[in-house]
């Protein structure tokens, strides 16, 4: 294990912990903007602060996204466009518990990927993590009731947000086997920009975004200023330099932590986990704990390996 690889499963661990962050802001945000507007409001702060901090420093080589430009292109419009917009979308006509069980999924679909794409194989620990950690999220969703699972019906809403999934996994084994000789900010900053412009032309068509933004309150902007340094740059940027340390199925697997920290913070707002939700967070803190490796050792391949050491150095 390099030296570089606790610190980026920590990263990952704070990424996670940004994003689930992002339900309690989000539900405030929402209540006085429209969801594309407050998307578009997010990441032109969250690209512009890239570009100012980094660009001026001279970090951002404009060759990388020259070499890059098609791979940064459909790693935005994956990865920020369709994601946020598919939950967005998918959530009007389906139930919040179908949608979050849906995106629990996403390990899966990451880890398919990375198997047909990249050659990873899914190994004893991590094959436990990712049931351990589906259960767990299907605790803390549902309550523990079963029926709501045997529920589950397929309807438009429900195969909208599985596109985002599969949108958002795609996304991850993407940046790591079709972006060459970019370091983590580059990626960030080039596909967060063109998710951007994907935003922006959506929001125009379906929404009034200069009507939502101009007329939100000063403690709305202030939230969305949190989604957008927190909930965006810093989690995005902590979650890519993961997935060029450890690989994307890995790292895939500490998504499903998104909502026990939404549990968390909801509990210090004053509303209490039961039973079944506090079961729910230890089957998903174990499935991490599992797909990490930590139990078994790391399962890497040796080609796996290799890819994250020329990671690494890249970085």
């Amino acid at each position: 294990m390099s030296k570089s690889t606790p610190l980026a499963y920590a990263g990952i661990v704070g990424a996670t912990f940004f994003w689930g962050t992002n339900f309690n802001a989000g539900a405030y945000i929402i209540k006085s903007m429209a969801p594309i507007s407050a998307s578009i409001e997010r990441f032109a702060i969250s690209t512009l602060l890239l570009l100012l901090i980094f660009g001026l420093a001279g970090k951002l080589r404009l060759t990388t996204l020259k070499n890059n430009l098609a791979a940064f292109i459909g790693l935005g419009l994956l990865g920020f466009t369709a994601f946020n917009l598919a939950t967005f979308f998918g959530l009007q006509t389906t139930t919040p518990i179908n949608g979050a069980l849906i995106l629990a999924t996403t390990p899966l679909w990451t880890m398919i990927f990375a198997v047909l794409l990249e050659g990873e194989r899914i190994d004893r620990g991590r094959a436990i993590g990712l049931v351990l950690g589906l259960l767990g999220v299907g605790l803390v969703i549902t309550r523990g009731d079963i029926q709501v699972l045997l529920g589950l019906k397929v309807a438009t809403g429900d195969a909208i947000i599985l596109a985002g999934s599969i949108a958002w996994a795609a996304n991850m084994v993407g940046t790591r086997r079709f972006v060459k000789d970019s370091t983590p900010l580059e990626t960030t900053k080039f596909s967060m920009l063109f998710g951007v412009i994907g935003l922006i032309v959506l929001g125009f068509i379906y929404e009034s975004p200069m009507a939502s933004i101009s007329t939100a309150s000063l403690s709305v902007h202030g939230a969305v200023f949190y989604l957008a340094v927190c909930g965006s740059l810093i989690a995005y940027l902590l979650w890519f330099k993961g997935i060029h340390a450890i690989g994307a199925a890995r790292t895939s697997i500490f998504f499903n932590l998104a909502p026990v920290f939404t549990m968390l913070v909801s509990s210090i707002l004053g509303v209490l986990p039961n039973v079944w939700q506090l079961l729910g967070a230890g089957g998903v803190i174990l499935g991490v704990v599992f797909a990490s490796g930590l139990v078994f050792g790391a399962g890497q391949s040796s080609a796996v390996k290799v890819r994250t050491g020329l990671a690494d150095k890249a970085a």
